[in-house]
């Protein structure tokens, strides 16, 4: 009998109208855009570097395959700002269903099926914002690509770190169910953009470990429209086959999956 109940309560009866998303929307978006920390992470702190290391640089007008170097630095500074957003509401989103968020969801008309549609909706929502001013920072300010397609190719890749930051942040949530774990794992996206040779050319060591870190495989295949097979590394520009960070973006985003359904498991008898 409980879980008939159970079952009813979390199941909308036939004739019972869903209500709308897009309020929950509005307010979930406008909520994460109105803390501080996501304005300084996710939206200033990008641009600003594309700025500084893309815009302002002698170098930035220099040939880089299908573009220019500054356009290649947009494309690194978009990618990193999808990182940090996804991070920063999917950590927020594991947080509030520790908190019990979950259970008042289901037992609403919507459920909880509607719960984490309004999340993935806010998410690619909050990435589109820093991906759309930088880009628009980068046209204005001479980002060139060879034509319309590349930029458009480029644009959509950039969103592709959503995938296993999302399921980033949500790990972290579940495991450490505090705002300031979910902010220490937004910061640490950081380190994260500089082992996948996206804020400076890396070599060595360093860039053989950089293939086996979370945003390698994604930030090489947004960069794949203007730098095809090339990779920028501090000993110079090597060919890389694409299976190389198709692996690495697939093999993330399965163990970071298979974490967050173990965290979920625990989270669950822990209650």
């Amino acid at each position: 009998m409980t879980a008939t109940a159970t079952h009813q309560a979390t199941t909308p009866r036939p004739g019972i109208k869903r209500p709308s998303l897009l309020p929950y929307v509005r307010t979930e978006l406008r909520n994460s855009l109105l803390r501080i920390d996501t304005i300084i992470f996710v939206v200033i702190m990008p641009l600003a570097f594309y700025l500084m290391f893309g815009a302002m640089t002698e170098y930035g007008d220099i040939d880089a395959g299908n573009g220019t170097v500054s356009a290649v630095v947009m494309v690194n500074m978009a990618a990193f700002s999808t990182a940090i957003a996804a991070t920063a509401l999917s950590g927020t989103c594991a947080t509030e269903l520790t908190d019990g968020w979950g259970r008042q969801m289901a037992l609403s008309p919507g459920g909880i099926r509607s719960y984490y549609l309004v999340k993935a909706g806010s998410a690619i929502l909050l990435c589109l914002i820093p991906v759309t001013l930088i880009f628009a920072a980068g046209f204005i300010t001479g980002a060139a690509c060879d034509n319309p397609g590349i930029w458009a190719a480029s644009y959509i890749l950039c969103l592709l770190p959503a995938i296993p930051f999302a399921l980033y942040g949500m790990a972290i949530g579940m495991w450490f169910p505090t705002q300031g774990a979910v902010g220490t794992a937004t910061a640490s996206v950081s380190v994260w953009a500089f082992l996948a040779n996206i804020f400076m050319p890396i070599g060595g060591f360093l860039f053989t470990l950089a293939h086996w870190t979370p945003l390698y495989g994604a930030a090489m295949l947004a960069q794949r429209p203007i730098l095809e097979n090339m990779v920028v590394t501090a000993t110079g520009p090597i060919d890389e086959s694409l299976w190389i960070p198709v692996v690495n973006l697939l093999a993330w985003t399965l163990l970071l999956g298979l974490i967050c359904m173990v965290s979920r498991r625990r989270v669950t008898l822990r209650r």
